[in-house]
């Protein structure tokens, strides 16, 4: 599209853009293979007719992207692209800097770096509803998705060096003490509640003279934990639940045919 000329197109259903999207794909792919294979025919004269066939593509498209009278889809429209594809290239690029920093950067945000790429998109606020569909279908390597939070210390520590480091001192207790890897296990906790101090938002029939409507809700406010486990040979354990109480008993900690499970 031109930067004077903003076409919006009607927006797709999801399922068709995508199952659209694969079947141009692999209708490309086969196109360049195709291409390759001429590439690698020894023969003089190349048989256009016969190796379309071989690879199920049209006899006409195949020749005239051998003899460069046409391009692929992606790049035929280039001209008509408001951004440069290397313009592009460079936002998505910062986009998933950006993500990888815990930094990541919404469609109003961005928007405010596309204007002064393109002012013309000052006068409308920013690019179309249409255009953003294009570059996401253009580059299939990011998307929209919501973030949850992370506190920045848990951020800052979570980086190549000091992972890096974790492993190495695990591999070294291992080694150490001679721990086999079916006895490296990962394990996950969830806290349930069997009460609850939320009450049910459901409209209910009460007089029309009452000014306040109560409901009577549970003061039971115990917390079940459920623990689960897997080692790192993928055997996942069945699921543990705790409950609230007090002392151990040693029958707890034995598992029938598991060597040394007190230890475990």
């Amino acid at each position: 599209m031109n930067t004077g000329d903003h076409l919006t197109p009607t927006e797709p259903d999801s399922t068709n853009t995508a199952n659209t999207t694969n079947t141009n794909d692999a209708k490309e792919a086969k196109i360049e293979e195709a291409l390759a294979a001429i590439a690698n025919d020894p023969s003089t004269t190349v048989n256009l007719k016969a190796i379309a066939r071989d690879y199920d593509v049209p006899y006409d498209t195949l020749r005239r992207r051998y003899r460069n009278e046409a391009k692929p889809k992606k790049l035929a429209h280039v001209h008509l692209q408001t951004l440069t594809p290397a313009q592009e290239e460079k936002i998505v690029d910062w986009s998933i800097f950006l993500s990888i920093q815990g930094r990541p950067v919404n469609k109003d945000t961005l928007s405010q770096k596309l204007v002064q790429l393109c002012p013309a998109w000052a006068e409308t606020g920013g690019p179309s509803k249409g255009w953003w569909e294009l570059f996401f279908k253009r580059h299939p390597e990011i998307k929209l998705r919501k973030a949850s939070g992370i506190p920045p210390k848990r951020a800052q520590s979570f980086n190549f060096t000091v992972v890096n480091e974790l492993f190495k001192l695990v591999d070294g207790v291992m080694k150490k003490h001679g721990i086999p890897w079916r006895l490296v296990m990962n394990t996950d906790e969830k806290g349930l509640q069997t009460g609850s101090r939320k009450t049910d938002q459901k409209k209910c029939i009460v007089p029309f003279t009452v000014p306040n409507t109560v409901k009577l809700q549970s003061d039971d406010l115990r917390l079940v934990t459920i623990i689960e486990c897997i080692t790192a040979e993928g055997v996942a354990f069945d699921p543990a639940f705790i409950f609230p109480g007090e002392g151990h008993f040693d029958a707890w900690y034995e598992v029938e045919d598991f060597k040394d499970s007190k230890h475990v």
